[in-house]
């Protein structure tokens, strides 16, 4: 995400009293930098949609001198070095033959490579929809390369297609001329509650243009981004489970994190608060408030909120933080989210670059410094978890086998066989067989010591997100559920309290 936190991440982690038990700030002001307490949470996004008669096309704007729209609306930016443009798109509509013009309006205004040209029409745009996207909607744009327009469609996994060319009606473009695959992302409606969005805009820029690292931005608009697309497809659960993928995954994350934390924004470096506790002191009170909800529903609603029993968990939350003070964990820029739909297997290795390249990690929206024994520990979790299969009630219980100790060292060996220099970036690959025992058994315990907070930040996070299930459950209205939010938050804090129970934590 990146998250911006109550707390301020010059304090000090080790020193400073819990945020779990202070009480929620009450600034009205704008968000500041990530070194200055931001604003309270929003319950909702403020951002209006744009109406149709906002989009242009009869104005071309095939280079950077001119576009449909004013200089001074184009000169606004969020992040510098990154376009933005000040539309809006509704993504309930994608299937209207309208969204393909506010598509190739916003991308002819963020003058995206290839798809400025005055040639390209609506109907040179594929769009499919990504299935299985829980904080946004993601849609690929693809380019139409035939006379007949196409309909928007479904695209399971992250694997885009392109409709053939028509030899009858070849395209005036040359292949090389071809416009990019693009990833279009709208954010979902009350994620500003969860994500600060110019945070996470401003890492994505730096983790691109100085670490090679994720996808370049193309630019914004009031409530999404245009991203690179990497010609490859998401890797499945079994694949994530191979020794050798799974050494290459380790090694892309060991770079991770060794990134730079003052780069990126944040003053503290590696001496920060844990992103995990930040958010927890942003969260548990919208949390609250969701299950007070929830309890007026009716006797058996009322019971399920006393069972979660989110006071009980505060407790047992202050009580586990205590004891990992006493472990003492150094920060890293965590991805925080890696699971086999964040990891993309590339269709060609960049050249001159070693194997383990051809894996790349995406979806840098929960990204922020945490231990790397968070970040192993909550990759390991999603080892096991199916959350999207067609046939399965989406669910946090595990449908495969938790990393052995085999699968764990492999990992660990070829995560700590890899040096790369913060600053440039540079990397040096050792020998795993080289890596000492003692350096092995050192993560395996920061990962056994960390993972039951991976287990009570999804729950507490999933709590949040069921506002809008919660309210229509209350206003007795149907409404198609993605994804049982309820279901899963209850399943998380159960893992939490049974991790932390035999790590003799709690009683």
């Amino acid at each position: 995400m990146v998250l911006t936190p109550l707390v301020s991440p010059t304090d000090s982690y080790l020193s400073q009293s819990s945020p779990l038990s202070r009480p929620a700030r009450t600034s009205t002001s704008s968000r500041p930098s990530l070194d200055v307490h931001p604003p309270p949470l929003r319950k909702a996004s403020t951002s209006s949609l744009s109406k149709l008669s906002d989009f242009h096309l009869d104005s071309p704007a095939s280079d950077d001198s001119g576009d449909a729209f004013s200089s001074e609306a184009l000169s606004y930016q969020r992040v510098e070095g990154v376009r933005h443009i000040p539309l809006s798109l509704k993504a309930s509509g994608w299937r209207r033959p309208d969204f393909k013009t506010e598509i190739l309006t916003i991308l002819r205004g963020l003058h995206v490579p290839l798809w400025t040209s005055s040639i390209l029409t609506p109907s040179s745009i594929h769009l499919q929809k990504i299935s299985g996207a829980l904080t946004n909607a993601v849609y690929f744009v693809s380019f139409n390369p035939a006379p007949t327009p196409t309909s928007p469609s479904m695209s399971p996994m992250l694997t885009p297609s392109m409709p053939p060319v028509d030899p009858s009606h070849p395209t005036p473009l040359q292949p090389d001329q071809y416009p990019p695959t693009l990833l279009l992302r709208i954010y979902g409606p009350s994620t500003d509650v969860l994500i600060s969005r110019t945070d996470e805009l401003r890492i994505l820029h730096v983790l691109s243009t100085v670490y090679s690292l994720g996808p370049r931005i193309y630019g914004t608009f009031t409530n999404g981004r245009v991203e690179q697309f990497f010609p490859s497809r998401a890797l499945t659960l079994k694949e994530v489970h191979d020794p050798v993928i799974s050494r290459g995954i380790a090694r892309r994350m060991r770079e991770l994190h060794s990134v730079d934390l003052h780069l990126l924004g944040y003053g503290q470096g590696r001496e920060g608060i844990p992103m995990v506790w930040s958010c927890l002191e942003q969260w548990l009170g919208p949390a609250q408030s969701v299950l007070m909800t929830l309890a007026k529903k009716d006797a058996v609603w009322s019971r399920w909120v006393e069972e979660f029993d989110l006071p009980r968990a505060k407790v047992e939350l202050e009580q586990y933080r205590q004891r990992l003070l006493q472990e003492g964990s150094s920060l890293v820029f965590s991805h925080n989210d890696a699971h086999c739909g964040n990891l993309l297997r590339l269709d060609v290795v960049p050249p001159n670059l070693p194997d383990h390249h051809r894996y790349v990690v995406i979806d840098f929206e929960y990204a922020a410094p945490n231990p790397r024994g968070y970040d192993i520990g909550n990759y390991f979790h999603e080892w096991c978890a199916v959350h999207h299969h067609h046939t399965m009630t989406p669910s946090a219980q595990p449908r495969l086998p938790y990393p052995n100790a085999s699968d764990r060292e492999n990992f660990y060996r070829a995560y700590l066989s890899l040096d790369m220099n913060a600053s440039s970036g540079d990397e040096v690959l050792g020998r795993r067989g080289d890596v000492s025992a003692t350096r092995v058994q050192a993560l395996e315990r920061e990962v056994l010591m960390w993972s039951p907070a991976c287990s009570v930040f999804w729950s507490v996070w999933a709590i949040v997100q069921a506002e809008g299930q919660v309210n229509a459950l209350i206003e007795g209205r149907e409404e198609e559920v993605d994804y049982n939010y309820l279901s899963y938050a209850k399943e998380r804090m159960g893992m939490f309290r049974q991790e932390t129970s035999a790590l003799g934590i709690l009683a």
